[in-house]
């Protein structure tokens, strides 16, 4: 947890970058996953780049700024605006009116921001300060710019990029792909086109014709609650945390499920689900625990290589919350290798298309429902703008999606002495941050226990 740190920052009035050459004026169709309810809300990202001997003399914000009104000729769709369409459809206007743009200047060094918190990750306790744009929850989807950044020069001659993306025009892989043809134009500005040109290709996921729903869809089941709009301040009200499993935590976790050979994703949000239901869910009530997985490369029809937009199903594990409390971790571990078996193979995916196109993009169930989504295998810290690598990239903060807390993401990361491993973005009421660390701690001690019990 942090707390909120204002530090000396000037940031200069938005102004919109546009393609640097004409574009195509047309309208785009967004798939059934791209504008369902359940992703209209924003994704934040931030890279932290140390100074550069060699490089002292250039500006990082104005080679971005150059570099962006190139890579926006390929990405032409991202300059545009989403527009409402007939029942409730929402389409990208390709109007060229381009994204916004800041930049900011700080006395502090990239020292003295490492120094603040502990370490570069998250969370950041100058986060709205570095992104003056963030937006929260579901607000300003349509008719809006579609990406915001901010480039903050600091004092030691480093920099920090933050931007946002609306989760309607690209999901993380979308906006990883994006921001490393960026790099590439940073790195050469009279580079012709991006290693990976992008695709459009949405209409590769059209619902069918008639629509079939071959499955029970949980994750869009009925919520019992009524639909609520969050404003920023509820998401706000919320504390940031983050909890790094290193890579020995990891091996104890796995450890404890029978000797079977598990993914680290499900030993991590196992753990994650269990200590979060613990701190916050009624013994007595059903939970829920929803992840995405990418369909890139796994579903036919195939998505062309370049394609930016959101891909992923949501599979659904669910059990009484007292059940995920008391039954060892491999119950919860099954539960989530159950949830994958059902949505393998190219039905579920199809059947996902006709159930929003059936149901008026009816949004996800939220009812005690946790998010836990995977982005280690997106190596943002990599990303080269010519700084070299960062010493921090990857999500901005946690508490995305539609309502507060509901969501977590999970990436690689090396801690501040080098130790390697999986670092979990996490908001919770302030009440309920210390319970959720210590029950995070508990399962990985209690592996701890169990090995020094078998070698006996």
């Amino acid at each position: 947890m942090t707390r909120v740190f204002k530090i000396p920052i000037h940031v200069s009035q938005p102004e919109l970058v546009r393609p640097e050459t004409s574009t195509p004026r047309e309208f785009k169709y967004l798939s059934n996953i791209d504008d369902q309810f359940g992703l209209r809300n924003h994704i934040p990202f931030v890279h932290f780049y140390p100074p550069s001997e060699d490089l002292r003399a250039r500006d990082p914000v104005a080679l971005i700024k150059q570099a962006l009104a190139k890579v926006l000729v390929y990405y032409y769709p991202v300059a545009g605006r989403l527009r409402s369409s007939d029942n409730g459809k929402l389409v990208v206007d390709c109007c060229d009116e381009g994204v916004v743009f800041r930049e900011a200047d700080s006395d502090i060094t990239m020292a003295e921001v490492n120094r603040i918190n502990g370490g570069l990750k998250p969370p950041f306790p100058m986060w709205d300060q570095l992104l003056v744009d963030d937006i929260w929850g579901s607000y300003l989807i349509i008719d809006v710019p579609l990406l915001r950044m901010q480039v903050t020069r600091v004092a030691c001659g480093g920099f920090i990029l933050a931007y946002t993306f609306n989760h309607c025009i690209c999901d993380a892989y979308g906006a990883y792909q994006f921001i490393t043809a960026l790099s590439e134009f940073c790195l050469n500005l009279n580079l012709i086109a991006p290693s990976n040109l992008p695709s459009w290709g949405r209409e590769i996921l059209n619902p069918r014709t008639p629509p079939i729903i071959s499955h029970h869809h949980l994750e869009y089941d009925i919520s019992d609650s009524p639909t609520l709009t969050y404003t920023e301040t509820d998401f706000k009200l919320l504390a940031q945390t983050s909890i790094f499993f290193s890579n020995s935590d990891i091996s104890l976790l796995k450890n404890q499920l029978d000797g079977r050979r598990n993914p680290t994703f499900d030993a991590v949000a196992s753990c994650l689900w269990k200590a979060r239901t613990h701190a916050l869910t009624n013994p007595n009530a059903i939970t829920r625990l929803l992840f995405p997985i990418d369909t890139r490369f796994r579903c036919k029809p195939l998505l062309p290589k370049g394609y930016y937009g959101s891909a992923v199903v949501f599979p659904c594990a669910i059990a009484k919350a007292n059940e995920v409390m008391g039954k060892p971790l491999h119950y919860a571990v099954s539960l989530i290798s159950e949830a994958k078996k059902r949505v393998a193979g190219d039905e579920y995916r199809a059947s996902v298309l006709d159930f929003i196109e059936m149901n008026e993009r009816r949004g996800f169930c939220m009812d005690e429902a946790f998010v836990v989504s995977d982005m280690c295998r997106l190596r943002f810290a990599e990303i080269d703008f010519g700084w070299g690598g960062g010493v921090y990239g990857g999500p901005g903060r946690a508490g995305t999606g539609l309502k507060p807390g509901m969501v977590t993401s999970i990436i690689g990361h090396k801690n501040e002495e080098g130790v390697e491993g999986v670092l979990a973005l996490v908001s919770l009421p302030l009440e309920s941050v210390d319970r959720f660390h210590m029950e995070v701690r508990k399962q990985i001690e209690s592996a701890t226990s169990l090995n020094l019990v078998a070698a006996l």
